[in-house]
Order: C-alpha cells, then sequence, then structure tokens
C-alpha cells in the first residue's frame, strides 16, 4: 500500500468513527474487583506490563478472554480460519463471561491483559462496516454488558511493536503477524484515540519512550485514581 492509499484509508476510519457512537453499557457494580484492562496493538507490550502490575500492586491477573475458550486448536481457528463474524461472537463472548466471572472475585483489584475492546478495534481497522455491524447488535444487550473500571491503552509505533513480535516464538508470533502491516497498526490507533473519546475511563499510556519499570509506575499512578490498592 503506498504511503497516500494508507493516508486515505486513515483518514476514511476517521471520517466513519465520527459518526459511530458506543451503546450505554452496564454501570459499573457496587461490589466485586476493580478490573484494570490493558488495551493496545500487537506487541505494544500489554502481557509485559500486566505482569509487572500484577507484581507491584499485589493483584491478580487474567486475560480478557475466559480461559475456558482458549484452547490452543480454536483459539488459532477463531483468529485465523473464523469467518469475521463467527470470530467477533467468539471473543465477546468470552470476554462477556470473564467480566461475570471477576464479579465474584473477592480481591478489590484484578489485572486484565485486553478486554471486549480488542475485539472491536481489531474488525474497526479490518473493516470499519464490521465495527458499525457490530455496535449494531451490541445495542439491544449493552445494558447487561459490563465494561473494565480503568482502560490504559498502551501506544508504541508499528517499528517498534514488530520488533516485540519478533522476539516472540510459536503460535503467538504466528498469530500476532496476521496484523502486522503499518496501515492496520494506523488504524488500530485511530479506533483507541475514538474510543477514549466516548468512555472517560479509557486511557492513553505511551509505551514508547520508556522502560517497563517506568511503565508500571506511571501505570500504577493511573490506577491508583480510582482503585484501592
Amino acid at each position: 500500500m503506498t504511503r497516500d492509499a494508507k493516508k486515505s484509508t486513515s483518514i476514511s476510519l476517521r471520517s466513519a468513527l465520527e459518526n459511530l457512537r458506543l451503546p450505554q453499557f452496564a454501570k459499573s457494580r457496587t461490589s466485586g474487583p476493580v478490573v484494570v484492562a490493558l488495551e493496545g496493538p500487537n506487541g505494544v507490550g500489554k502481557t509485559t506490563l500486566c505482569r509487572n502490575l500484577a507484581r507491584l500492586l499485589d493483584a491478580p491477573q487474567c486475560l480478557g478472554t475466559d480461559a475456558a475458550w482458549f484452547s490452543e486448536s480454536f483459539k488459532v481457528r477463531m483468529i485465523r480460519e473464523a469467518d469475521w463474524f463467527a470470530s467477533a461472537m467468539f471473543f465477546f463472548s468470552g470476554c462477556f463471561e470473564q467480566m461475570r466471572t471477576l464479579g465474584n472475585r473477592p480481591e478489590p483489584l484484578v489485572v486484565m491483559d485486553r478486554s471486549l475492546w480488542s475485539t472491536l478495534a481489531v474488525h474497526a481497522s479490518d473493516n470499519v462496516q464490521h465495527l458499525e455491524a457490530l455496535l449494531t447488535m451490541l445495542q439491544p444487550i449493552a445494558g447487561e454488558v459490563q465494561v473494565p473500571t480503568l482502560t490504559l491503552t498502551l501506544k508504541a509505533s508499528f517499528a517498534t511493536c514488530q520488533s516485540r513480535i519478533a522476539k516472540k516464538t510459536g503460535v503467538d508470533r504466528e498469530l500476532d503477524q496476521l496484523t502486522a502491516s503499518a496501515a492496520f497498526h494506523a488504524r488500530e490507533e485511530e479506533f483507541y484515540q475514538w474510543l477514549a473519546s466516548q468512555r472517560p475511563e479509557v486511557v492513553p499510556l505511551d509505551a514508547e519512550t520508556v522502560d517497563p519499570d517506568e511503565l508500571a509506575k506511571r501505570a500504577v499512578t493511573l490506577i491508583r485514581r480510582v482503585a484501592p490498592c
């Protein structure tokens, strides 16, 4: 894709997003833990930050999708082979179930690697019409859907993310490379900017210019504004 084509695609997505609105999701629970989700493109450092926050805050960590959904063969099929709508429904259901079960946890804080926002981000970046369809589908059920208390969206350049993906091995590296293009990365960034404009509890965090320890310290500062830790 040429530079002009990439720019045109980004402008097209930005224009489409301006006309879209998230549905009204469920109000935050009055009981159960504060759920802090980490979002951002593949290779941005979500898993490392999740691990560091769990250590610094003495909090459990989990995936955004319930672990029962993550048999290796099924995960690969849903990410790499399934039709887009089947993949979206699969990950939505796992995210909804994860948030339901987290409501029964006794800890005051849980750190989560990805959430339902990732499913929307991927489909927005792939085809904005898919995002429109998913938002329409969510409209009648959104009032039953719990979303994270705080979402930190990590930002880093495409080159930085690619260098980190290159250090992975096996299936994790293979799946991350499915969306490894500068154009897709730019559209994901557009989506997360739009998400932050829709949800005040979605906060961007620069993961480009700081090391993992400093990034964790900055994240802890943000988390302590909303969580009993």
